[in-house]
């Protein structure tokens, strides 16, 4: 049984405009002004146009090829099975935490009412029993719901998005009329308080890149598209422009209107009062009741669009990985409704192991970014070695300049993953190293079938992960050890991205290039 497609343009759009305004816009803008002062404004446009460079890479990819779980298929297609599994796992990894982490943003604010759900251990809030139960019905509901079919799921995403794109905007007008002190821009140490480096940290810290990231959804959706060679694009591009502004209006109208004496002790030790739900914090002191009462309500719908809409898409890359043969075939079973049901089954039950007591949500987005970005790392170079080895391919978008926009797509890759800093970079390497014992044992059985993993094509990966591992060691972000330092790190990492990507393309020539298409 196959995907239906069903999907359609707008309903493609605001799958990708769900993913990006989740819990983001809740916490982004405290967290980022904390990181970056009023130059955080800087690290939303930043980042988003950082995304976009990557965004068209993937632009063209899926386009070309426009089937479900595309970020891991990609990979297979230019480098083989060992590629796509890095891919897979690293996707798959970064994907099944983000319901978890929306849930537990919905669960968090809804605290203020229902204060037996959380608790303080540490400093850090976690849930309690009490929590773990609502969160699991939550994620279920999720899991239910995304099992109906495409079709509900296009019908029910639009809907969610609607409320969710609303609410934003009405917060930050009223900020905007409501109470802005232009004198915030220049207080506690001017527009750059903590400098460039300040900014640039603010992209991982202050919740910037996993804000933006969410785009993902419209190319793991893309085998359910209608029209995929135009709704792609369309989906993935305006989604980014359109969340640029908002996200840079938000942040403006939050530094705004913050009250001065909030600033007293920095940009670094910014607090206030109800300041774990910020806007609804600044909003109650200024007396907005009627607003926070809607803020709290947005608070519910919109980590729960984002998780509803991850728990489609994740599904889909236990679906590609099970397509090469390094996840259980039983993944790739379709329910009558042409749903990957047992695939969002097994991602619920794995997801409700991540409630168990975790950091809070800054400190576990750094984690989901590094992982999402290391996998985006992939896709400039799966671009250009498909264009050689497929040739034929029909590619409705044709991206101008490939090769610079590629590298450059890789480089900036690279930064985010850096900027993330060591002790984020740390757990990746984990991650990636738990990663290579699954793909050790899955090769022995494919091996066993007959499948050629092609790892030589791939051996390029080694040099890169030790590689990006050793640099954020030295360097001077999220406790490197400060030997590379900021300003001469830009040029260390260009050298680094430009010899990997030679070596990439280079284990890929040896490739013949093929009349034949890809079948969609």
């Amino acid at each position: 049984m196959k995907f239906q497609r069903s999907i359609g343009s707008i309903a493609l759009l605001f799958s990708a405009l769900g993913g990006i305004v989740g819990s983001g816009w809740l916490f982004g803008p405290l967290y980022a002004a904390q990181v970056a002062g009023p130059a955080a404004i800087l690290s939303w446009m930043i980042g988003g146009l950082l995304m976009i460079s990557i965004a068209l890479t993937f632009a063209e990819l899926a386009t070309a090829f426009p089937i479900a779980g595309g970020m891991v298929r990609f990979a297979e297609f230019s480098h083989g099975p060992m590629m796509s599994f890095t891919v897979g796992w690293m996707v798959w990894l970064s994907s099944v935490v983000v319901a978890p982490v929306e849930t537990l943003a919905l669960i968090q604010y809804t605290a203020n009412y229902f204060p037996a759900l959380v608790h303080k251990v540490a400093g850090t809030t976690v849930l309690t029993g009490g929590g773990v139960v609502a969160s699991a019905i939550v994620m279920l509901v999720m899991c239910i719901l995304n099992i109906q079919g495409a079709k509900f799921f296009s019908r029910a995403g639009t809907a969610i998005v609607s409320i969710k794109l609303i609410v934003p905007a009405i917060t930050l007008v009223t900020l905007l009329l409501l109470d802005f002190h232009p004198s915030n821009l220049e207080a506690a140490g001017g527009f750059f308080p903590y400098g460039w480096q300040g900014v640039f940290s603010a992209l991982p810290l202050g919740g910037v890149i996993f804000s933006f990231i969410g785009y993902s959804t419209a190319i793991q959706l893309a085998g359910e598209a209608k029209n995929p060679q135009r709704a792609i694009p369309f989906a993935i591009i305006g989604a980014l422009v359109f969340c640029i502004f908002l996200y840079v209006l938000l942040q403006l109208a939050f530094v705004g209107a913050l009250k001065p004496e909030y600033l007293t002790q920095g940009w670094h030790n910014l607090n206030f009062a109800g300041d774990s739900g910020p806007f609804a914090g600044i909003l109650t002191a200024l007396g907005a009741i009627w607003l926070v009462i809607i803020i709290y309500g947005d608070a519910v719908i919109s980590p729960f669009g984002t998780g509803f809409i991850y728990t489609a898409s994740t599904a889909r890359v236990n679906y590609a990985l099970s397509e090469i043969g390094f996840f259980p075939k039983f993944f790739k079973q379709l329910n009558k409704n042409g749903i990957p049901a047992s695939a969002i089954a097994v991602n619920y039950i794995v997801g409700l192991f991540l409630f168990l007591p975790f950091p809070g949500w800054q400190s576990m987005v750094t984690f989901i970014i590094s992982c999402f970005v290391i996998a985006y790392s992939i896709g400039p170079i799966a671009l250009i070695t498909l264009r050689r080895t497929y040739p034929n391919q029909i590619r409705p978008f044709l991206l101008p300049y490939v090769d610079v926009i590629a590298f450059i797509a890789f480089y900036i890759c690279n930064l985010l993953i850096f900027w993330t800093g060591w002790h984020t970079v740390s757990r990746l390497m984990m991650a990636l190293g738990v990663g290579l014992l699954v793909f050790v044992y899955r090769y022995f059985k494919l091996k066993n079938q007959g499948i050629d993993v092609q790892w030589k094509k791939s051996i390029w990966l080694i040099p890169y992960f030790i590689g990006v591992g050793v640099i954020s060691y030295l360097g001077s972000f999220g406790h490197g050890i400060n030997v590379i330092k900021f300003g001469v790190d830009f040029f260390v990492i260009a050298l680094f991205s430009g010899g990997i990507f030679y070596f990439a393309l280079q284990s890929a020539k040896k490739m013949t290039p093929t009349d034949q298409v890809v079948k969609i």
